[in-house]
C-alpha cells in the first residue's frame, strides 16, 4: 500500500514501493524517517545511516541527503520548518530553527505515534478527505512536540529515559548509572556487569532496544550535557569537553560537527545571545 496525505503545512508518505532515489536532495523542511519494516539506507554529506525496524531519524531543513535503499516499508513525514518551530517554541530555549542530531534513534512514544497514524491511514484509504486533513494537522503537532521532547538536538540538555521504563527497565537502570557517572571512562565490561551478563550480549541487547550502541549513547549524553554549559557559562570549550567525559577536545569537536554540521564554538556564538535576550 502507498498512501500520500497532505495537511496545510505537512506531508505524510507511507509506502512499500522500493523506488530508487539516489539523487541528492536539499529540502526546506524537517524530514522524519521511520522504518516500519526491514531496513532503510540513507546518506548525508557527513554520515551514512542504516535504520532497522522501529528506528527513526530526522533530517533538518537543507540537510543534503539521499536514499540508498529501502528493504520493505518507508514512513516519511515532512514538517514545515515554521510549523515545527511554532509548535515547540513554548518548550524550547532555542529561538531560531531547531537542529536535530544526525543519528538513528528509537523511542517507544514515537513508535506508538507512528503505529497509531499508520492504522488510521489504513482505515482512511488512499484518498484523503477533510477529516483526514484535520486528523493529520493535530497529529503533526503531536509529532512535533514528541520530537522536541525525545529526539536529540541543539535544544537538548538531558536524555529522557522515562519512555523506556515500562518496556526496558533493566536497560534504564544502566542508562541511569551512566548518567550518574558520565565523566567516568566506562568500559563495556563495566556496563554489562550492571546487568550481570556478558559484554557482547549486553551490547547487542542495548543496540537492539535503544537504537544506538551503549558507548554511542553515553557519548550522546555527554554531548547534550555540554550544550547547556556552552550556552550558560563562559568556560572554555576544552574545559567543558574534558569535564563532561570526552577523552579530548578533538574527539568532542568531531562528534559535535558530525551530528550537527557546525562546531561547538559556532553553536555557542549563534545561540548565547538568544538565551540572554
Amino acid at each position: 500500500m502507498t498512501a500520500l496525505l497532505e495537511a496545510s503545512n505537512c506531508l505524510l508518505l507511507s509506502t512499500g514501493q522500493k523506488k530508487l532515489e539516489s539523487l541528492w536532495r536539499n529540502d526546506p523542511c524537517y524530514k522524519f524517517m521511520f522504518s516500519l519494516k526491514g531496513s532503510m539506507q540513507y546518506q548525508s554529506r557527513r554520515n551514512d545511516f542504516s535504520l532497522t525496524e522501529n528506528e527513526f531519524m530526522v533530517f533538518n531543513p537543507h540537510d543534503e541527503h539521499r536514499q540508498i535503499s529501502v528493504e520493505d516499508h518507508k514512513f516519511l513525514v515532512e514538517l514545515d520548518s515554521a510549523f515545527l518551530n511554532e509548535a515547540t517554541a513554548a518548550i524550547s530555549v532555542i529561538r531560531e530553527d531547531l537542529f536535530f542530531a544526525q543519528t538513528t534513534q528509537k523511542n517507544p512514544l514515537v513508535e506508538q505515534w507512528v503505529q497509531f497514524v499508520q492504522q488510521y491511514m489504513l482505515m482512511e484509504g488512499q484518498n484523503g478527505s477533510r477529516s483526514s486533513e484535520v486528523f493529520l494537522e493535530h497529529s503533526f503537532a503531536q509529532l512535533s512536540l514528541l520530537l522536541v521532547k525525545t529526539t536529540i538536538g541543539t535544544h537538548t540538555s538531558n536524555l529522557n529515559t522515562q519512555p523506556f521504563r515500562s518496556t526496558q527497565p533493566a536497560l534504564v537502570q544502566v542508562m541511569e548509572a551512566l548518567k550518574d557517572d558520565y565523566q567516568h571512562a566506562w568500559s563495556l565490561d563495566e556496563m554489562a556487569a550492571l546487568l550481570d551478563i556478558g559484554k557482547f550480549q549486553f551490547a547487542h541487547l542495548f543496540k537492539e532496544r535503544i537504537g544506538v550502541s551503549p558507548y554511542s549513547w553515553l557519548q550522546l549524553y555527554r554531548l547534550v550535557r555540554t550544550q547547556d554549559l556552552l550556552l550558560h557559562t563562559q568556560r572554555s570549550i576544552t574545559d567543558i569537553a574534558i569535564s563532561c567525559g570526552f577523552s579530548s577536545v578533538a574527539v568532542y569537536n568531531q562528534l559535535f560537527k558530525r551530528l550537527y554540521g557546525f562546531s561547538p564554538s559556532f553553536f555557542r556564538r549563534n545561540n548565547s545571545n538568544q538565551i540572554e535576550n
